[in-house]
C-alpha cells in the first residue's frame, strides 16, 4: 500500500454485510453518507489518500477494502443531501472478502 502522507490520510467507513456483499460483487460503486455535521467534519476539506471500508466493527479479521480516495460529490439521494464517494473496483488497493480470509492486493 505504500507509505501514507500522514496518520489521518485514511477515511474509515463501516458498512453492514449486505452492503459489503454488493461492493464485492460490483453492484455498489458509490458509497453515500448523509450530509450531517458528523460527516462534514470527517469529509470536507480533508486530505485523504485512501478509504478503508470495513464490514462491521471488531477485530482485524473482518472483511475490508482499502482503495484510493478520489473525493466526493454532493448530491440529492433519497430526498436528502448526501456525499457520494466513488468506490469502484479499479480504485481498490487491498482487500479481504471473508472473515479470516486471505488478504489480496492489486
Amino acid at each position: 500500500m505504500g507509505k501514507l502522507k500522514n496518520d489521518n490520510a485514511i477515511l474509515y467507513l463501516i458498512v453492514y454485510k449486505d452492503i459489503m456483499d454488493k461492493i464485492f460483487n460490483g453492484t455498489k460503486t458509490i458509497e453515500y453518507r448523509e450530509i450531517t455535521d458528523y460527516w462534514k467534519k470527517r469529509i470536507v476539506d480533508k486530505p485523504y489518500d485512501l478509504i478503508r471500508i470495513t464490514n462491521g466493527y471488531g477485530n482485524d479479521t473482518r472483511p475490508y477494502i482499502v482503495m484510493e480516495y478520489k473525493g466526493y460529490e454532493e448530491i440529492e439521494y433519497n430526498g436528502k443531501p448526501h456525499f457520494a464517494i466513488p468506490i469502484e473496483r479499479d480504485l481498490w488497493c487491498e482487500w479481504r472478502d471473508e472473515i479470516g480470509g486471505e488478504i489480496k492486493q492489486c
